[in-house]
């Protein structure tokens, strides 16, 4: 009995030892997975990363793409364009996604509507679509999206669609599925801003003070509601205001676009295309807020007043000014005489409103965020400029240098002081 005592001690030991060899080798085994997984997860970081910053510079389209034909493969439906043909990877069966109570339309009519190309925005095309019925619509093609579950694109949608207000452009509809996403708007007859005071090719009709004013009100009324009813935290309100985003419909009604977008945008690509991102508080904080937008505005009324191209809204190929730091300059300057566009400068009477206008929008663009005014301020403000009754044989005071150089030294004088 004795003599058997050893063999089980080494027996028992033996076994103890290989079941302390087996949990090192667990272990071994679970940190060689982790490890895996750790490499991969910052693989596929990397990749995602480097996308992104592909597309935000430019350098992948997202759809093989030519001018005005995107070429994508899987089922496909037509729309004509022009000369051209846009192929959707639309389906017919699948149904578009209203908002209202407004007479719709099936997808299949969409796709036998002979269309146009508007532009390239940074979501992606637009197209003008004439339907049979004799409605028009815009479709916008949206592309270069944050990854969404069809559940979150929906809520988004929807919120964009609560944003009602008469200075609003409408969202009618949507369309999601995996290879296609669209936004269907309301077509805006009249064209927009950047137009009406840019072309200056002869067909352009007169843009007066009145109008600009009337331009100014519409647009602050819509920030403001923007400002006030906004539901996505920590996403600007509108976040890409410029003169090609103010629409005009078959009234002249004024229409602020594109809001809301920035919700759907990748960071990246948002800093290189969206307005706010120019901003200064950008610049030297990298970070953009509700004051971003009342900056924009600002930018916005300048180039209403001067009848300049802002750099913030010259399309691809067309040199823009930097219209803020070139305002600032004349005031300090007293270019008093240059500021004004010459087509609303030799209205008299038009005068004290355009400076007041000037002095709400230099308190708008002012560097820091927090010297800025909300827009419920800023909108107080310019309903309060009177629009003046400008009568034919108003005084033309181009050259009437008491109306010009002096009096408007005196009142840029006073922006600079309030600065």
């Amino acid at each position: 009995m004795q003599q058997d005592r050893p063999y089980r001690n080494f027996h028992n030991g033996t076994a103890k030892d290989m079941i302390m060899d087996n949990d090192h080798i667990l272990i071994l085994i679970i940190n060689v997975v982790l490890l895996l997984a750790i490499i991969l997860i910052l693989l596929l970081y990397y990749n995602t990363s480097t996308k992104l910053n592909k597309i935000a510079k430019g350098q992948i389209p997202s759809a093989i793409e030519k001018e005005d034909d995107v070429e994508i493969s899987v089922d496909k439906k037509k729309i004509e364009i022009g000369e051209g043909t846009m192929i959707m990877t639309v389906e017919e069966r699948k149904e578009l996604i209203f908002f209202s109570d407004k007479p719709k339309f099936q997808m299949g009519e969409l796709l036998r509507a002979s269309a146009e190309a508007l532009g390239h925005g940074i979501l992606g095309n637009s197209y003008k679509a004439m339907l049979n019925s004799g409605t028009t619509i815009v479709v916008k093609r949206l592309r270069d999206l944050k990854p969404f579950t069809k559940e979150e694109f929906a809520k988004i949608l929807n919120a964009i669609a609560d944003m009602k207000h008469p200075n609003l452009l409408p969202l009618l509809a949507y369309y999601h599925s995996r290879d296609e996403k669209l936004m269907l708007y309301s077509y805006a007859a009249n064209g927009n801003l950047f137009t009406r005071l840019h072309d200056r090719d002869g067909n352009r009709a007169p843009f007066s003070w009145n109008s600009r004013l009337s331009v100014a009100r519409g647009v602050a009324r819509a920030l403001v509601y923007l400002h006030l009813n906004h539901k996505f935290q920590n996403i600007v309100p509108h976040g890409n205001l410029r003169s090609s985003n103010v629409l005009f419909d078959e009234n002249d009604a004024v229409l602020v676009s594109d809001f809301g977008l920035a919700s759907l945008i990748a960071q990246p690509i948002a800093a290189q295309h969206m307005v706010v991102y120019k901003s200064p508080e950008y610049g030297y904080a990298r970070k953009v807020t509700m004051q971003s937008d009342v900056w924009s505005y600002g930018s916005l009324l300048i180039e209403l007043l001067t009848g300049k191209v802002s750099i913030n809204s010259a399309p691809q190929g067309t040199n823009g000014v930097d219209l803020c730091s070139w305002v600032h300059r004349a005031v300090r300057e007293e270019w008093t005489a240059e500021i004004f566009d010459k087509e609303i400068s030799g209205q008299k009477r038009a005068l004290p409103g355009m400076l007041r206008l000037l002095q709400i929008a230099m308190r708008c663009i002012e560097r820091f965020p927090e010297k800025r005014p909300e827009m419920r301020e800023v909108m107080r403000e310019v309903e309060k400029i009177q629009a003046p009754v400008i009568s034919e044989d108003d005084d033309d005071v181009s050259g009437d240098r008491s109306l010009t150089d002096d009096s408007l030294s005196t009142s840029t004088s006073m922006i600079g002081d309030e600065r």
